[in-house]
């Protein structure tokens, strides 16, 4: 199966954010809207980083405080390893899922 627009994916989601910006250019650059674009971007990342399977580590916390006061949160780089070893479990042996 030959896909044309993943060939110019890149461009056509180029094009994409430059019209909107061009088209959206006094709302943009007003300062009133930084903050709501500075939350839109934070939200646009953590989405694309939950659709790769990067988990939230921030929201990790939140729920550690929320459900589990008595317990104590991992640190950034235990979090992040335990994840990946949930994913790719590689205990017992063989590797069951593929990494890449």
């Amino acid at each position: 199966m030959n896909l044309k627009f993943a060939k110019s994916g890149k461009t056509v989601i180029y094009n994409i954010i430059k019209m909107t910006i061009m088209s959206q250019k006094d709302l943009i650059l007003n300062p009133k809207n930084w903050s709501r674009i500075a939350t839109l971007w934070q939200r646009l990342q953590q989405s694309f980083r939950l659709m790769v399977g990067v988990p939230d580590y921030q929201n990790y916390l939140e729920h550690m405080k929320k459900h589990h006061p008595d317990l104590e949160a991992m640190d950034a780089k235990t979090f992040y390893r335990y994840c990946v070893d949930a994913r790719y479990p590689s205990a017992g042996g063989g590797m069951k899922k593929c990494p890449c």
